[in-house]
C-alpha cells in the first residue's frame, strides 16, 4: 500500500502492477466489500463496526500480515477477535490462539469466548506453579490458551517448543518498554500471526509504537536505532510534519 502510494504520486517513474499485488491493494483497501463472512452464530449479535473490524482482522490474516486493532475500550474488541478464531475453528482450520492479557481480564477472556463461542475450547493458565504446569502440559488439547503478562514471563520456557496459529495481545501497551520482561517474554512465543489490541498504541513516546510493531511484524520499522533516526527524534523534538505523515502512511494498512 505504501509503495503502491509513492508510485501513484510520483511524476517521474513509470510502472505496471501484476494482478497479484492489483488484488492485495484492492482487498486491503476495500474490507467492506470482503467475501468473508462473520461466523453465523454472530451475525446477528455483532454491530456492523464490529462486522468491519471481522473483515480487517481476516483481511490481514489471508495475507500473513499482523495488525493493531486499536478500537477505544469497550467497542467490541475482544469479540471481533473471536470471531476470527471461531470463524477459522468452523472451517476446520488450525485455530490454536495464545491470549495475553492483564490478569485482570484473563476470566473476562473466557467468559465471552464461552458466551459467543462455545465450541471453542479454552484454557486458563493460572493458579499456582503446579496447577499451571498441569495446564500447560495440557495445552495442546485447547483450542485457545489464555494467560497474564506477569505469568507468561515466569512460565516462558514451558511454551518452548509451541507453534501457536495466533498470539494475542489484549491491552498490547503492556509492552510498549521494549527492554521489560513483559516485552521479551511475548516476543519469544513462536507462532504464525499475530495480533494487537489497544485503544492507546502510543499513550506517551513514539518508541512505544515501535515496541508493538517489533512484537507484530519485527523489523518492519527496522532496528530501534533506525527508527529513532529515521522518524523520532525529527517528529517529536523537531515536529517534522512529512517524517510523520510518512510513518503513518507506513503503519496505517496495519492498524
Amino acid at each position: 500500500l505504501y509503495l503502491d502510494g509513492l508510485l501513484k504520486n510520483s511524476e517521474h517513474v513509470t510502472f505496471e502492477r501484476n494482478g497479484h499485488f492489483k488484488s492485495l491493494i484492492r482487498n486491503m483497501k476495500a474490507i467492506d466489500d470482503s467475501d468473508v463472512s462473520v461466523p453465523e452464530s454472530l451475525n446477528r449479535i455483532m454491530r456492523e463496526y464490529q462486522k468491519d473490524g471481522f473483515r480487517w482482522l481476516a483481511t490481514m490474516d489471508s495475507y500473513g500480515f499482523g495488525g493493531i486493532l486499536a478500537d477505544d475500550m469497550g467497542l467490541g474488541k475482544t469479540l471481533e477477535m473471536i470471531s476470527l478464531l471461531l470463524s477459522k475453528k468452523e472451517r476446520g482450520e488450525d485455530c490454536s490462539a495464545l491470549v495475553v492479557s492483564p490478569a485482570s481480564l484473563v476470566l473476562n477472556w473466557q467468559n465471552e469466548i464461552q458466551k459467543f463461542a462455545p465450541s471453542l475450547k479454552v484454557a486458563c493458565i493460572v493458579g499456582t506453579l503446579t496447577e499451571r504446569k498441569a495446564l500447560l502440559q495440557q495445552m495442546g488439547h485447547y483450542d485457545v490458551v489464555i494467560t497474564s503478562y506477569d505469568l507468561l514471563k515466569r512460565d516462558i520456557d514451558r511454551y518452548q517448543g509451541k507453534v501457536f496459529r495466533y498470539h494475542i495481545l489484549d491491552e498490547a501497551q503492556y509492552i510498549k518498554n521494549q527492554g521489560t520482561q513483559n516485552a521479551k517474554a511475548v516476543k519469544a512465543v513462536r507462532s504464525v500471526q499475530r495480533f494487537a489490541l489497544t485503544g492507546t498504541p502510543v499513550e506517551n513516546r513514539l518508541s512505544e509504537l515501535w515496541s508493538i510493531f517489533d512484537f507484530l511484524m519485527p523489523s518492519y520499522l527496522y532496528s530501534y536505532k533506525r527508527f529513532k533516526d529515521l522518524y523520532e527524534t525529527d517528529i517529536v523534538k523537531n515536529g517534522d510534519k512529512k517524517k510523520s505523515e510518512k510513518l503513518s502512511r507506513q503503519i496505517s494498512p496495519f492498524m
